[in-house]
């Protein structure tokens, strides 16, 4: 599973068909997290989490 921000969405999923994978799993964060304060990271981690579940427990 791949993590990203929301501008190289595009990107990645071009790059996952590329290489044959055109239905790779991955999920994106809000764009950017360099400049996040600890809560602000927090509450992204949280989403992201909720995102991984399904992709990582194949539901």
């Amino acid at each position: 599973m791949v993590l990203c921000t929301a501008p190289f969405e595009v990107t990645a999923r071009n790059i996952a068909r590329v290489l044959g994978l055109p239905d790779y799993p991955f999920l994106t964060v809000q764009h950017p997290i360099g400049s996040c304060t600890l809560p602000e990271l927090k509450a992204r981690a949280e989403i992201a989490y909720q995102q991984a579940l399904p992709i990582l427990l194949k539901v």
